[in-house]
């Protein structure tokens, strides 16, 4: 199954850690973010708030190659599952993205959450991960 752990890592910078395990890999696993989602007549950009992607499989660090502005390709070797490690910069409060501060914290799973692609149609499992004190999780 892919999965997600999404957590806070920097309240104050407003940065969340996201690891997406991916069971089975393509050879050349395509990965990427959406530039727009249905309801919002806007471009979103969502990729721009990425940084510090990494990607290995097991001990081994796996090369990652930028396609364009939204999109990437993971070298995988064997059917090892690969695990991708990237930060995403949460400052803005509207429904449509993510926002994270010492108060609280939302995100829209399609500014957090990289796509898989060829393996929409799959079950996804989405995680939470340690949170500070007092805090609540909630879902639609």
């Amino acid at each position: 199954m892919i999965s997600y752990r999404i957590e806070p890592a920097d309240l104050h910078g407003h940065h969340f850690h996201v690891t997406l395990e991916v069971p089975q890999p393509a050879q050349r696993q395509i990965v990427s973010l959406p530039v727009w989602i249905p309801g919002s007549y806007l471009v979103r950009e969502f990729s721009r708030h990425l940084s510090q992607l990494q990607a290995s499989q097991g001990q081994r660090a796996c090369q990652i190659e930028q396609l364009d502005k939204c999109r990437w390709a993971v070298a995988c070797i064997g059917g090892a599952p690969l695990r991708l490690r990237y930060e995403i910069y949460a400052f803005d409060t509207s429904v449509r993205t993510a926002f994270l501060d010492a108060q609280r914290g939302f995100f829209n799973g399609t500014s957090l959450c990289l796509r898989v692609e060829g393996r929409d149609a799959e079950p996804h499992r989405l995680r939470v991960g340690k949170l500070p004190a007092g805090w609540l999780v909630a879902t639609a």
